[in-house]
């Protein structure tokens, strides 16, 4: 029985060769001519056995119907010059952002196979860079391609100039894409771009550490084998820098972290950063933009860039949500609605330790909207949650500071001043609720008035008399004549100063989109 079932196997193999190279035997036929050996491979059944799909099939076939069956890439006989250029961008596409994984391979094919995989293959990159790869909203890559245009035209502007130029001119004419985008061909093509993945723990042994330190930073081309201790350190320290790390040259939690993954696995996080500016609408002349993993506030008026504030994000067990909404209003010497969460698991316990530590941080207890409830009344000690609202009055103590920043979103959250200054001074800024702490609050509230007008109108409350509001410890409330949009984004790589950072995926929220990106569902 045995016997029978492998003698089967071998015949099922024998017929499926045999069945290809039937299949493929007009190629070889001196008789037809490239249109009809062309014409021949564009048929759908051809095509799928080179493992295309239906909506890439329908693309190619439109595309040579369009220029009469013209080679771009080939002959019957071999491949021209345009494809081996064209073949050496595809081999580094991640250098313009857009993952390997996208690029179909063509080994052992007949020259006009590799033609049409080539004119796929480039058609799936043009694209890419101009309406991006990725789906965001799905977390899967984009299958479909563009068909509002014809890839030819863009061929044949390679008559004049490289695919290198080719491709660099692509995507949105935003200045921050186009620098990101520099930034990162910059990037790939002066560093090692190794795909090694390291697993160096914190809880190995010191000596251990080190070593797998070593090989990490050999690997990426940070050292060599005939550096010793002392120079290793200081291009730890660069690397840190690079990873927007403290620059401490020890080996930390986060550095371990940034030495495990492969500069490969980092240019998947630069690509996914550019792929958001694709997907992005255009943006208005007026806005706040926060970058979660930068620690960083941007506000931009008239299309210029005015302010740059240092930020303290949510901790790990507090994550700051990505949103989108408008700041209408600014708010001086706030009241601070504590969150049931916080009031449970903060709030109830310092209370209990301590009857006078509502009293003392100025918080006070409601029963009802106006009921208020004197704290030493109640008895603490058999509360297991906290049984009224909390609300921290105004003042230099309140945790939101003396001003906050106010936009609808049903997390609650807010951009606020902070009574602990200190804090922005550390490099890895992750302490908050959830909220998002801003460095000189009070410059950027003074930025937002200057702007706020429409035709006709400004706002009553201008920048210049803001000090004099703020002097009076008393709660006030500033509408806006035009609410400003706010994004709160999660882009862990930046351009900053000719350079690109790769700071930490803070919340892990990008290790399910690099899974994608190499190849996994």
């Amino acid at each position: 029985m045995k016997k029978v079932l492998i003698g089967f196997i071998l015949l099922l193999i024998s017929s499926c060769s045999n069945s290809t190279k039937k299949s493929q035997s007009f190629l070889k036929d001196d008789n037809l001519s490239e249109k009809t050996k062309l014409e021949r491979i564009l048929d759908a059944h051809y095509l799928k056995k080179l493992k295309l799909n239906d909506q890439e099939i329908i693309w190619l076939k439109n595309t040579y119907l369009k220029s009469n069956y013209k080679r771009f890439f080939a002959t019957d006989s071999c491949l021209k010059n345009r494809a081996f250029d064209l073949k050496c961008e595809l081999n580094r596409s991640i250098w313009y952002g857009i993952p390997k994984i996208r690029i179909n391979q063509y080994k052992n094919l007949h020259p006009l196979e590799k033609e049409v995989l080539l004119m796929l293959n480039f058609g799936r990159v043009i694209s890419d860079l101009n309406r991006g790869f990725f789906d965001f909203q799905t977390k899967k890559l984009k299958q479909d391609l563009s068909t509002d245009f014809d890839p030819t035209y863009f061929l044949k502007q390679t008559d004049t100039i490289s695919f290198t130029k080719l491709f660099q001119k692509q995507g949105p004419a935003d200045t921050n894409y186009r620098f990101l985008a520099f930034n990162i061909y910059n990037y790939a093509k002066n560093h090692i771009v190794d795909t090694t993945e390291f697993s160096i723990s914190v809880k190995d042994k010191p000596q251990r550490i080190f070593e797998g330190a070593k090989k990490s930073l050999l690997s990426k081309g940070w050292i060599n084998e005939k550096m010793d201790s002392v120079e290793i350190i200081q291009n730890l320290k660069l690397f840190q820098l690079e990873n927007g790390l403290t620059s401490d040259g020890k080996l930390g939690e986060n550095t371990i972290y940034a030495l495990n993954e492969s500069t490969y696995e980092k240019l998947l996080r630069a690509s996914l950063a550019l792929d958001r500016y694709r997907s992005m609408n255009e943006t208005p002349k007026k806005y706040v933009r926060i970058n979660i993993p930068e620690f960083k506030l941007y506000f931009y008026a008239d299309d210029t860039l005015r302010n740059i504030h240092r930020i303290i994000v949510g901790k790990q067990t507090n994550p700051t949500p990505q949103l989108e909404s408008k700041i209408s209003r600014i708010v001086c010497h706030p009241y601070w609605k504590v969150p049931q969460s916080i009031a449970n698991k903060e709030i109830l316990p310092a209370q209990k330790a301590n009857r006078n530590y509502l009293t003392k941080n100025h918080y006070k207890i409601y029963k009802s909207e106006n009921l208020e409830v004197d704290p030493l009344t109640v008895n603490w000690r058999n509360r297991s949650s906290m049984p009224y609202t909390v609300i921290q009055q105004p003042g230099s103590h309140n945790s939101l500071g003396i001003i906050k920043f106010e936009f609808n979103n049903p997390f609650s959250v807010y951009v606020h001043d902070t009574p602990n200054k200190k804090l922005f001074n550390t490099v890895f800024r992750s302490y908050s609720h959830g909220c998002m702490r801003c460095e000189n609050p009070i410059d950027l509230a003074k930025s937002i008035l200057t702007f706020d007008s429409i035709p006709r109108k400004v706002n009553t409350y201008r920048a210049d008399t803001l000090d004099s509001l703020l002097a009076k410890p008393e709660n006030l409330s500033i509408p806006l004549i035009e609410s400003i949009p706010i994004y709160v984004v999660y882009e862990t790589v930046v351009a900053e100063k000719g350079s690109l950072i790769f700071h930490l995926d803070l919340y892990r929220r990008e290790e399910e989109l690099i899974k994608v990106l190499k190849g996994g569902k």
